[in-house]
């Protein structure tokens, strides 16, 4: 199974398997909204040397985005990028826009590493 199959099963799939088998105080397991890629590290300009599909990029929404920004503990700030009002947890963040009122959230998992980098560049 390539990355990418993977990554759709991982996103389509194991929430619902895994919230069927759980029990029912265990968690409270919802679809998630929005998109990814597999990308390059430097995804905007990445060099001919570097790896193709070493970053999972996640561009959350609606739900998805809504609940990741109320449990980000920490003050908002206005987001120079979009004028909007952002959290910022490490490289994870997610901004919220007055107009439609809406909230992205965006980082990325670099897949050797396990660890979380940025979504998107401003």
């Amino acid at each position: 199974m390539n990355l990418r199959c993977a990554a759709v099963l991982a996103l389509t799939v194991l929430p619902t398997v895994l919230s069927a088998a759980l029990p029912a105080h265990a968690a409270d397991w919802k679809p998630l909204q929005g998109s990814f890629a597999i990308t390059p590290e430097n995804y905007l300009d990445p060099s001919d040397a570097e790896r193709k599909d070493s970053h999972l990029r996640f561009q959350l929404t609606g739900r998805s985005a809504r609940d990741l920004f109320a449990a980000m503990k920490v003050a908002t700030i206005k987001d120079e990028c979009t004028g909007g009002m952002a959290k910022r947890v490490g490289e994870m963040k997610c901004v919220q826009f007055k107009k439609p009122n809406r909230v992205e959230c965006s980082f990325s998992i670099d897949l050797m590493a396990q660890k979380i980098g940025y979504g998107v560049a401003c």
